[in-house]
């Protein structure tokens, strides 16, 4: 049996001496002020250093606090945090020995061994012991470089207590909590009493020291403190932060500080956070698209864009609008303003945004404007074109992981030029939308809720649209499921894989043959449809048949599809409402047709890219296939072409573990509609009730009133029952089969041509888009009137239900 060793801080190198010393001689290194201390290797019961003695009186022969300080703990993947004995106020060579055998002997402690095993880790069979000075604190508590709740990296937390930290660890006292961001200022402050317990130039020391020390140290930390009756600061701990990945802003776009940004519309597009590879082709796709589109309809040259004007800006994971950088095509173009930039995308003029600077000549401006009408004149024939091309468009798949990068690489201006036909399509759709908007409300900034929904009732009437003949297959194949004899013992009462399985087997007879056609045709749509990570309906089929069966329970109650399309009577309408309309109608189908060629060229580059991920990971490059997917795309070609790939193994694969971290909370961000300059995470966004209502946007007219089920995602929207009234933030084609269960929609965002609007206008639904916030102000069970005649959305209290009784 080795015999135990003391080591003093200062003397700490490459040792094992667990990660409190380690962390602790580090600081004192570093030139933090940290109380005196030892730590002891290797130790024993009732076994102690030769030099124990000399030591103690080495470091004053007063109160120490000994705390274990095994070498599993306070590590980089696992904390260990309070698993092992701690003994404070520790005086005297017999005492401090006792110490010593409590914090070894809680090795065998029964919560210590338990927190092993939930984390798969073997018993450790070492403790090392640190002996410390104790402070006679006047303050005390932890700090930690990152929000360990929000992820955040420019966040600095500071909790603190008087006297002691133990009470503030133990959980029996409420702390003071302050928040400062990476300039030091405060941005958050929660006293637990009347009085702030810690001063100004306490909290600046504590902020100075510990982002000197992260930085040093090259990892973020969580750290204990304690002041003294002078207010002298002094550290007593340093440890990684175990549960934060890497910098939620590490590939954020530069974005000016009197930029005007909007997550309207474009949250339509990939609804919450993208991942780093999505953000290097979809997300980059996108912006081209963008630019592209402002020049081909104000005439300006690509030589003329604003150098560093990103169109739609990338930040902690979510897309922006910047309509800023939209705004700069008014100088060249007299169809252009502030106003009517925001309002197609906001639905409102927005204040903040303001006039470019350097205008064209006014006649300059008009004669631009021929530019606009050759673009939208362009549309269909540019549609044609790339569908025609577009039926020669594949990727081929290669076995070696080179190679198979090289042929995505050598493909990916397919997913550009998908883009750039988009959104020469959506500019077509948009452009009538906004003339018709204009017609019906006599030139009105904004107009009233009847003028919205009279032109919600005028786009009713588009015929052929594609992702209406989603909707029809759809139910025609709901009806053939539960028309078969077997319908609830092989598919509605069984778990979703068993109604997979039974759907793509021969026992299912014609019923295969039409849900393989449904397939073929749209198995490329999904939920989350234009981010790279999320499988289509084809490789994922549990989101499409998940609401199947509760279609199917629905036919067995009765309840057949709600589609009743009611086609608005133009007749009444003003003869430009009637020439417009037809014309409004085509481009919803050609918008519309290119978004389905969009989703189809995206989910070829998902296969390939998880093919990618496949062949890495055989290959060890990667731990699973879907790490791919936490890859800039260079950053794979980089990797994957490298002649030194071996050695950068280790390395790619902690980037990829600290990203997947990172998303994690990157997915639970919210942010304001409209920001100006660079986006910051909303801590709690409060919405509130007039009167009991909430004004948003009717797109589809009716008015319903039933239970209200508040679906955050596709997932939650599998416990919708018949009748029901959704209200969800957004809805792409994913939750196309729940609008034959649903009497109405609601959505936080939206306009008059979002995917809900068309499909709710399909199947006759009341729709209301752009509530801002009925998912956080309704919940489910709620009895709610939905009434997209005027775009109102109530909650119906007791009272109110009895009168209209």
């Amino acid at each position: 049996m080795s015999k135990p060793t003391l080591l003093f801080f200062e003397q700490i190198s490459d040792q094992a001496v667990g990660g409190k010393a380690k962390g602790l001689a580090e600081l004192t290194q570093l030139g933090f002020n940290v109380p005196a201390g030892f730590v002891i290797q290797n130790a024993k019961q009732n076994v102690y250093p030769d030099d124990l003695a000399e030591a103690y009186e080495k470091i004053g022969s007063a109160k120490v606090a000994v705390r274990s300080s095994a070498l599993g703990e306070d590590a980089a993947d696992n904390s260990f945090a309070g698993q092992y004995e701690t003994i404070l106020n520790v005086q005297g060579l017999s005492d401090l020995q006792q110490a010593i055998n409590d914090c070894v002997a809680s090795l065998d402690a029964e919560h210590a061994a338990a927190y092993q095993a939930a984390k798969g880790e073997a018993a450790e069979t070492t403790m090392c012991v640190v002996v410390q000075q104790m402070v006679d604190a006047k303050a005390a508590g932890v700090l930690f470089t990152v929000d360990p709740v929000s992820g955040r990296h420019d966040r600095l937390v500071i909790d603190a207590v008087e006297g002691l930290g133990e009470a503030l660890v133990s959980g029996e006292t409420t702390p003071d909590h302050y928040e400062m961001d990476e300039s030091g200022k405060m941005t958050r402050v929660d006293l637990a009493g009347e009085h702030q317990i810690l001063e100004q130039k306490t909290l600046h020391e504590l902020w100075r020291a510990s982002r000197e020390g992260a930085k040093k140290m090259g990892r973020p930390l969580d750290m204990e403190w304690a002041t003294n009756a002078d207010g002298e600061v002094l550290w007593l701990q340093a440890r990684p932060i175990t549960t934060v990945g890497s910098d939620l802003r590490e590939l954020d776009d530069p974005i000016r500080d009197h930029e005007v940004l909007t997550r309207s519309n474009v949250s339509e597009i990939i609804p919450g956070a993208c991942c780093p590879l999505t953000l290097s082709t979809q997300v980059r796709a996108f912006s081209k698209m963008l630019e592209l589109l402002l020049n081909g309809c104000s005439g300006r040259k690509p030589s003329q864009v604003p150098p560093n004007d990103i169109g739609m800006p990338y930040s902690q994971g979510y897309l922006f609008v910047n309509l800023s950088a939209q705004v700069d095509v008014a100088r060249y173009s007299a169809l252009y303003s502030a106003e009517n930039t925001a309002l197609p995308i906001c639905g409102r003029v927005v204040d903040e945004l303001k006039e470019p600077v350097g205008r064209k000549n006014i006649i300059s401006r008009i004669l631009a404007i021929r530019h606009f009408y050759r673009y939208v004149a362009d549309t269909k024939s540019n549609i044609a074109e790339f569908a025609q091309a577009f039926q020669s468009f594949y990727i081929p798949y290669k076995h070696t992981v080179e190679a198979m990068y090289q042929s995505i690489d050598d493909n990916l201006s397919w997913l550009y030029e998908a883009n750039r036909t988009h959104g020469h399509s959506s500019c077509r759709s948009g452009t009538f939308e906004t003339i018709m908007q204009n017609v019906i409300s006599k030139g009105k900034k904004v107009p009233t809720a009847d003028e919205q929904a009279i032109q919600a009732k005028v786009l009713a009437g588009a015929q052929s649209v594609e992702s209406a003949l989603l909707v029809e297959q759809m139910d025609a194949l709901v009806d053939l499921i539960a028309e078969h004899p077997k319908a609830r013992e092989k598919f509605a009462d069984v778990d979703v894989d068993a109604a997979i399985k039974w759907l793509n087997s021969k026992a299912a007879g014609p019923i295969r043959n039409a849900y393989l056609l449904f397939l073929e045709n749209h198995g490329h749509r999904g939920y989350r449809e234009l981010e790279l990570m999320t499988p289509s309906w084809v490789d994922d089929q549990v989101p499409l048949v998940e609401p199947m069966q509760a279609s199917v329970h629905a036919r067995f109650q009765g309840l057949g599809s709600t589609k009743a399309t009611q086609h608005f009577d133009l007749s009444s309408q003003p003869w430009l409402v009637r020439f417009l309309a037809p014309k409004a109608h085509d481009a919803i189908r050609g918008r519309e047709q290119t978004k389905s060629l969009l989703v189809k060229t995206t989910h070829y580059f998902k296969r390939a890219y998880r093919y990618l991920g496949e062949l890495m990971q055989k290959k060890k490059l990667l731990e699973q296939a879907e790490d791919v997917f936490f890859l800039m795309h260079d950053e794979l070609g980089a990797y994957i072409l490298a002649d030194d790939r071996a050695d950068q193994v280790a390395a790619v694969k902690e980037k990829i573990r600290l990203r997947k971290l990172a998303f994690e909370f990157q997915e639970k961000l919210e942010f304001s509609e409209l920001v100006v300059g660079k986006p910051e995470p909303l801590e709690q966004q409060n919405f509130e009730l007039q009167d009991g209502e909430m004004q948003g946007r009717p797109v589809s007219k009716g008015v319903v009133e039933g239970v209200a089920r508040v679906a955050m995602n596709v997932r939650e929207a599998a416990e919708l029952q018949p009748g029901e009234i959704l209200i969800a933030p957004i809805t792409d084609v994913a939750w196309t089969p729940y609008f034959s269960l649903i009497a109405g929609l609601a959505t936080d965002v939206g306009s008059a041509v979002s995917h809900g609007a068309v499909i709710a206008r399909e199947y006759g639904l009341p729709c209301i888009v752009n509530l801002q916030g009925a998912t956080s102000v309704f919940s489910t069970g709620d009895r709610v009137r939905l009434n997209a005649e005027t775009g109102v959305l109530s909650k119906l209290d007791a009272a109110s239900e009895e009168q209209a009784a």
